[in-house]
């Protein structure tokens, strides 16, 4: 699955947003999903988690991000295997992502703040 999307960052202190793959969960349950969550954030990092809490790290790291601009994120999960693109460059990747097997696609922001949000793609294959 590849999802990718456009995104815009309206908070300068704590401003973050994801795109995810394999969301297992939504509605009242959405507090303990998993999945393959990429954030970015407003600081200039980035962050890769199991799952939407964030306790599950699976890399971490700077990604130049910042408030006010447009930055085009892309997630790209098969099988074991995940990495992901940050303005068309390489950010990270790993191995090992072995759950959950299956899920939907997802965008949304660390905690309810304003971002933006445009030329969401989800392909599957």
């Amino acid at each position: 699955m590849l999802v990718t999307c456009d995104v815009f960052m309206e908070n300068v202190k704590s401003g973050g947003v994801f795109v995810a793959a394999r969301v297992d969960k939504g509605g009242q349950l959405v507090r303990s999903a998993t999945g393959v969550f990429f954030w970015v954030f407003a600081n200039g990092s980035y962050k890769v988690t199991n799952d939407l809490a964030g306790q599950l790290v699976l890399a971490e790291g700077l990604s130049g991000t910042r408030p006010f601009d447009w930055h085009n994120l892309s997630l790209y999960v098969k099988g074991q295997s995940a990495y992901g693109m940050l303005d068309g460059r390489q950010l990270w990747n790993v191995t090992g992502v072995s759950s959950p097997k299956n899920g939907w696609a997802a965008i949304g922001t660390y905690s309810f703040e304003l971002a933006q949000f445009d030329n969401f793609n989800v392909l599957a294959e």
